[in-house]
């Protein structure tokens, strides 16, 4: 009697578990099909792999990430044509050997992280030269992305999978760590926490205005939301997909999943992300005539409720929305027209 009381309660557990997985998978009840708007290009401008975009006004700042001689680029809006370009490709001063990222300040500095070089910049374009070179902890592993808090502290996903969020100050000193991989599948893993950290890989963005940061993972389909002024997990969102697959290998981690997400803003009101969707198998049956980017734009609340996805007629890397006037501004490396325009 008391064996077959266990064996029912263990399989109540079991289904229950499985009731509660299945409900954390968000859905969208519909999607808009969207066709991108024409760009008045006046210069011809071409990128190698444009993959960040932010606008100010009546300018736009593109990232290359493979650039040739320059990674960054300030363009006319909306009028295409270019103003100038910047970030030199280079080991020598005031040259970068990458670019990841780049956000632009309250003061008007622009602000580069180069994971090679292990540093954050802050970039002058008015007088063409770096105020500020800010170098990075020793025991941050590779930053990959990086948000702007304030003028003077920085959010950085970290990689050695001790924490997920390094605040960093502007004398590049670890102020915080704040959170943990929200893993379901490996919480318990006899390989390296920075194996898990390379397969949780995630872009940031951060409002400081609600101050909302949101995480969206490269591989799988998880949305991380936090409260930075409470320093409070928001919510957690795993989609269809759920968290990164992968498999450890000489302590790295290869994907066997799906490409997830590329970029991802939080917006005043709303949270937008880029999903690629792509399965690796796919990708790795015929790389060649594989589209980079993703075709859908995913919006959810700041709380994490899933509002809206819209279904592109192209594919593109990264984006930037202006919630006033609801426009997209999306950047394809697939065609010659690389800066294209949507309506949302």
């Amino acid at each position: 009697m008391n064996w077959y009381c266990f064996k029912l309660l263990f399989f109540l557990i079991l289904f229950q578990s499985c009731i509660e997985t299945n409900s954390s998978g968000f859905q969208f009840k519909d999607y808009d099909e969207l066709t991108s708007n024409s760009v008045n290009i006046v210069d011809s401008i071409s990128f190698r792999y444009p993959f960040r975009v932010r606008q100010k006004d009546t300018t736009l700042y593109v990232l290359d990430l493979h650039g040739r001689q320059f990674y960054c680029f300030q363009l006319f809006y909306p009028n295409i044509a270019n103003k100038k370009k910047f970030a030199s490709k280079g080991n020598g001063p005031e040259e970068f050997l990458s670019v990841e990222n780049i956000r632009l300040s309250s003061s008007g500095d622009i602000y580069l992280l180069d994971a090679n070089k292990e540093t954050i910049s802050i970039y002058n374009t008015n007088e063409d030269s770096i105020k500020k070179e800010i170098k990075l902890p020793d025991e941050l592993l590779r930053s990959l992305d990086f948000a702007l808090i304030n003028d003077s502290l920085f959010a950085i996903a970290d990689y050695t999978g001790k924490c997920r969020i390094n605040m960093v100050d502007i004398n590049g000193k670890i102020q915080q760590k704040l959170f943990q991989i929200p893993t379901k599948k490996y919480k318990d893993v006899s390989y390296s926490k920075i194996v898990l950290a390379q397969a949780w890989r995630s872009f940031i963005d951060y409002n400081p205005g609600n101050g909302i940061l949101a995480m969206a993972t490269q591989l799988g389909q998880v949305i991380e939301i936090y409260d930075l002024k409470k320093n409070e997990i928001v919510n957690i969102l795993f989609g269809k997909y759920g968290e990164p697959e992968f498999t450890n290998q000489g302590s790295y981690a290869i994907p066997n999943g799906i490409m997830g997400y590329s970029d991802i803003q939080v917006g005043n009101d709303a949270i937008y992300t880029v999903f690629w969707g792509t399965p690796f198998k796919d990708i790795q049956r015929d790389p060649f005539n594989t589209l980079e980017g993703g075709d859908m734009i995913q919006v959810f609340s700041l709380e994490g409720k899933p509002l809206q996805q819209y279904i592109l007629d192209r594919h593109i890397t990264g984006f930037s929305v202006n919630e006033r006037n609801k426009k997209l501004i999306g950047l394809d490396v697939n065609n010659e027209q690389q800066i294209v325009e949507y309506q949302l």
